[in-house]
């Protein structure tokens, strides 16, 4: 394995170090999507490798608080991520997955295991659609009540995320991203329940 895959695998440790921390707390239940594999055998019936018999969904799924969250994981060495990254038949998934009434979805994305931020689905789906228009829009979600600009390119660099989507790191879960789910998400429960 490559260092970069070697890395990509850590990340998605962490995750799943912070997935049991929530569960032995009582807070959620996501767990990791596995892809079925066929093995492939050689003339002498060992195995030599495997292919995928069907396409992922997304890395994570699972409930929060009641609600149904799903999302994928992307680790990249560089400071920015590549909206590509993330491949159609994933972002048709949590199109349809956040079209469910309540139902969450982003992507969390690592830079180089030193920088961790969650990227809500609208956003990163605003992001593509700017990009395929060529130009910059200011995307708006009401219910998480955060502005962001969508530049138009290929790519997002980490210095364009919004402060409060990174992941903070460190207490029993490490890599924490149910926080930022709770004040992006939670803050759109309060305002319907003061409405």
């Amino acid at each position: 394995m490559t260092g970069q895959a070697n890395r990509g695998m850590t990340f998605e440790a962490l995750i799943e170090q912070a997935n049991r921390r929530y569960r032995l707390d009582g807070l959620a239940v996501i767990e990791k999507q596995h892809t079925l594999c066929k093995p492939l055998r050689g003339g002498d019936g060992r195995i030599h490798g495997a292919k995928y018999e069907e396409k992922a969904t997304v890395d994570f799924m699972g409930r929060y608080g009641g609600r149904p969250i799903a999302f994928e994981a992307k680790h990249c060495s560089a400071d920015r991520i590549d909206l590509k990254r993330v491949e159609e038949h994933q972002c048709d998934f949590l199109r349809d997955w956040t079209a469910q009434q309540g139902a969450i979805g982003f992507v969390i994305i690592s830079f180089g295991l030193d920088g961790f931020y969650l990227v809500p689905w609208a956003y990163w789906s605003a992001a593509r659609t700017a990009r395929g228009l060529g130009c910059g829009m200011d995307v708006f979600d009401p219910g998480i009540g955060t502005v962001w600009r969508a530049t138009g390119k290929a790519s997002i660099k980490r210095e364009e995320l919004p402060h409060d989507w990174e992941i903070p790191t460190g207490g029993t879960a490490w890599l924490d991203y149910l926080a930022v789910v709770k004040r992006l998400w939670g803050a759109q429960e309060e305002r319907r329940e003061e409405g």
